[in-house]
């Protein structure tokens, strides 16, 4: 079953922890939305909804760091934005939808070990990414 696919790119879900992947789909926004005077919610609900979706990947070599990294890039509509229009599974209607995410700007790379060659290892990292 697909998990998440960002552009082209499938995220393997190899590297994504077990019990760790997280979607929050068709997040509804309101626009001037208020409560009156007698406690009553006035809702103005747009027709957009957002999706976002979360995991963490396990611990992994820099090579496998490397090629989940040159993947994503190989994908981004902008290289600015780190955005890509991607493909998941929606719970709650049940089926496969496509929308248009980018990676959260505060992702953090947890690298573990860097020995004399350079290689890096990477340790558990939590992986956010949010429709526009």
């Amino acid at each position: 079953m697909l998990l998440f696919k960002f552009g082209n790119f499938e995220f393997p879900s190899k590297y994504i922890k077990r019990d760790t992947f997280d979607i929050a789909p068709n997040q509804r926004q309101d626009l001037d939305s208020y409560t009156d005077g007698y406690g009553v919610t006035h809702r103005n609900v747009l027709s957009h909804t957002k999706t976002q979706i979360q995991f963490t990947t396990r611990k992994m070599s820099g090579a496998e760091m490397r090629s989940i990294l040159d993947s994503l890039i190989s994908n981004y509509i902008s290289f600015r934005e780190r955005d890509a229009q991607c493909t998941y599974y929606d719970d709650e209607t049940g089926t496969y939808k496509t929308g248009h995410f980018y990676l959260d700007p505060s992702l953090q790379f947890r690298r573990t070990e860097v020995d004399e060659s350079g290689v890096k290892q990477y340790g558990e990292m939590q992986w956010t990414f949010i429709e526009y």
